[in-house]
């Protein structure tokens, strides 16, 4: 028998790793926006990364389709953000 409870916990767990992952990319990006130094676009493509991670684990063991898509939007659009970052000389 499936046990529903530990599902639904889990699909809450998996969507909050995600949603910290990306808010600590919208973070590290606006210090590497105010910052442009190696270092802190460093630090933002580590969180972007394990955002990464965290979205994938999302997308395959998630239910609920719609949060994961919105965070994915977020964080795509991070992305772009640093993207757009050239290193200030350190």
């Amino acid at each position: 028998m499936v046990d529903h409870t530990d599902m639904s916990w889990k699909n809450k767990n998996v969507i909050t790793q995600l949603h910290n992952s990306v808010d600590n990319v919208a973070l590290t990006v606006e210090k590497a926006q105010s910052h442009p130094t190696r270092q802190l676009i460093q630090q933002a493509q580590n969180a972007i990364e394990h955002a990464d991670n965290a979205l994938n684990d999302a997308l395959q063991n998630s239910e609920h389709q719609e949060p994961v898509d919105r965070l994915q939007e977020q964080l795509s659009q991070n992305k772009e953000r640093l993207q757009q970052l050239r290193p200030a000389e350190d």
